[in-house]
């Protein structure tokens, strides 16, 4: 009998094995940060959400067991308030990151100056880890805006926190992506489809659910702390094989009208001078570059991971655009 309850406590102990190991999440309530609070509340973790808007994290409530998750109101460039909601946890997941700029928000304040403070404060407060998102295809950080600030923050956070990990995916796609469906709502109400350069520039696009997987593998074993992982899917193609895809699954014929780089700067410059832009000149010059994996380094393969095919994925939630007429 006293074996059979030993056993059985071993169980109970193994199932609840995080449920004390508090991990701290900013800037979750968006596309990326539902899939790894999913995956973590299915592990039993108390997540503490930081976001500027609360009511845009409310459905993250509803994951997990009551009061597992909570949310938290606050930015990162509000040190003392980083420093508050980061006091007791165990591992901290930076997402905060935007692809424009706006009159409030800068490449510099959110990817420098605010992961600097998350960094500031997990290395006062001795938390076991940061996981740091930050981007594939950054080069030397020259050809943009946004490239130089997010290699300018892993810099800057490595020599401020060692613990630090660092992930950089490749374009992100998944059913609420702002990729695949934004082209696949273009292509519902546009007869045409531009393409700058040809639409020969490379991607090597990574499905939503690898990259929580990822976050959730190098929070779990300390042989990936301070290390730098490339994350990028099976296939490498480029826009317009992306397009060609897109197209052929909601079943539509559109025209490609085809840009150079300078004219599409160009008409980044023009449309500058609206509230809202299709596209910014900062992401032109993105597309200067491939974004997929480099020949050295880790990635995947390294985290036990087998990456999910485009293909086989974003085929299911693109028959939604499929429409009669």
């Amino acid at each position: 009998m006293y074996i059979k309850l030993k056993y059985l406590e071993r169980i109970i102990l193994n199932i609840n094995n995080n449920s004390n190991v508090t991990v701290i999440i900013f800037g979750a309530s968006g596309f990326l940060g539902r899939y790894i609070v999913s995956i973590l509340t299915q592990d039993n973790y108390c997540i503490k959400v930081f976001v500027r808007k609360p009511d845009e994290a409310r459905h993250l409530t509803l994951m997990g067991k009551l009061g597992q998750v909570e949310i938290y109101q606050g930015n990162i460039n509000d040190k003392n308030s980083v420093n508050k909601i980061i006091y007791g946890a165990n591992n901290v997941i930076n997402l905060v990151g935007i692809l424009e700029e706006t009159t409030k928000e800068k490449f510099n304040s959110i990817h420098v100056d605010g992961a600097s403070n998350i960094a500031k404060a997990c290395a006062q407060n001795k938390v076991d880890s940061l996981v740091h998102i930050s981007a594939l295809a950054l080069y030397d950080g020259q050809h943009s805006k946004y490239a130089k600030s997010k290699l300018e923050a892993e810099k800057t956070i490595k020599k401020i926190f060692k613990n630090t990990i660092i992930l950089r995916p490749s374009v992100i796609f998944g059913r609420e992506d702002n990729f695949t469906n934004k082209f696949a709502k273009m292509a519902s109400i546009s007869p045409f489809i531009p393409l700058i350069n040809n639409g020969l520039t490379k991607f090597q696009p990574v499905y939503v659910k690898d990259v929580a997987k990822a976050v959730y593998v190098v929070i779990n074993n300390n042989i990936h702390i301070g290390q730098t992982y490339n994350l990028g899917g099976v296939e490498i193609i480029n826009f317009k094989e992306i397009i060609d895809f897109v197209l052929l699954k909601i079943r539509k014929k559109r025209i490609y009208i085809s840009l150079s780089f300078p004219l599409a700067k160009l008409i980044a410059i023009f449309f500058s001078i609206f509230p809202s832009s299709p596209i910014t000149l900062d992401q032109v010059r993105l597309l200067e570059k491939d974004n997929i994996i480099p020949e050295k380094g880790q990635g995947f393969k390294e985290l036990g991971i087998k990456p999910t095919s485009i293909y086989l994925q974003a085929g299911e939630y693109l028959n939604r655009y499929i429409s009669r007429y």
